[in-house]
């Protein structure tokens, strides 16, 4: 009778460990991409292009995180990545008029998270408008640990705030945000940024919007293109689209797609 015990409970064992629910691994042959949207973005902002990249067979969106205003982290947590998948993290920051210092400090806690899930040492990252600055922001001054950076008309050297209330009309009630003031040309956080640059060292891909008149709208070329002025690792690409098409656009996917993949080593 002993035995038939011990024989029931090591069957019982095998089959409570064979039918247990398994966590998901967010682990793929491929760095995790940080989408990172603009200044009084959403979920919205970002959300069509990351699909786009699903439907491609390009990735797997496996995470959004919600940095709320106090800088707390809400995640909604998706399927794996597989094999040669990317896998797609939308960043979404509740206070997105907030300076390019503080978003850049709540990317690297993101990353630092992203890191841990993915057990990767590093990420790619995906910036559009203010989304760029802040990227660029973590990997110089937070040291967030990115092998490659791309930046969609992300005004480097600033812009026009009157300009984006014509094209964007919610952004005069934000006229006095920190993110308002940082965007602007001349701005005390521009100038740190171009001083700081000079340490970029990483990949870079720079994409401008060009509606034929030099601009995105909101953003000149000129602007988009900033970081050439600091770094010799970039390339730069215009795309005749505004700025918000900029994350719309099939062309722009497939330009941001084969920069993170030329020559990727993943960690």
């Amino acid at each position: 009778m002993k035995w038939m015990l011990i024989v029931t409970v090591i069957l019982g064992l095998i089959l409570f460990f064979a039918f247990q629910p398994s966590k998901p691994v967010l682990s793929t042959n491929r760095l995790p991409v940080l989408f990172v949207h603009g200044y009084l973005g959403s979920e919205r902002s970002l959300g069509t292009m990351i699909k786009r990249f699903e439907q491609n067979g390009w990735g797997k969106k496996i995470a959004v995180c919600e940095v709320q205003e106090d800088g707390t982290l809400h995640w909604k947590m998706f399927n794996m990545a597989k094999g040669d998948e990317l896998p797609l993290v939308q960043v979404i920051f509740k206070d997105a008029s907030n300076s390019v210092e503080q978003q850049a400090k709540w990317l690297n806690e993101v990353v630092k998270q992203v890191k841990k899930e993915t057990n990767k040492n590093e990420v790619y990252l995906v910036g559009h408008s203010m989304g760029g600055l802040a990227s660029t922001a973590a990997v110089l001054y937070e040291k967030t640990p990115v092998e490659k950076l791309v930046t969609l008309g992300s005004p480097m050297k600033g812009l026009e705030y009157k300009q984006l209330m014509k094209h964007y009309p919610n952004a005069r009630n934000f006229q006095q945000s920190k993110g308002a003031q940082d965007l602007q040309y001349g701005s005390k956080a521009l100038q740190t940024l171009e001083k700081y640059g000079r340490n970029l060292t990483i990949p870079v891909f720079s994409g401008a919007g060009d509606i034929g008149d030099g601009t995105d709208q909101v953003v000149t070329i000129e602007s988009a293109y900033g970081l050439q002025d600091v770094t010799s690792t970039i390339e730069v690409m215009t795309f005749p689209v505004s700025h918000s098409a900029l994350h719309e656009s099939k062309e722009v996917d497939r330009a941001v797609y084969e920069f993170l993949l030329e020559e990727s080593v993943s960690s």
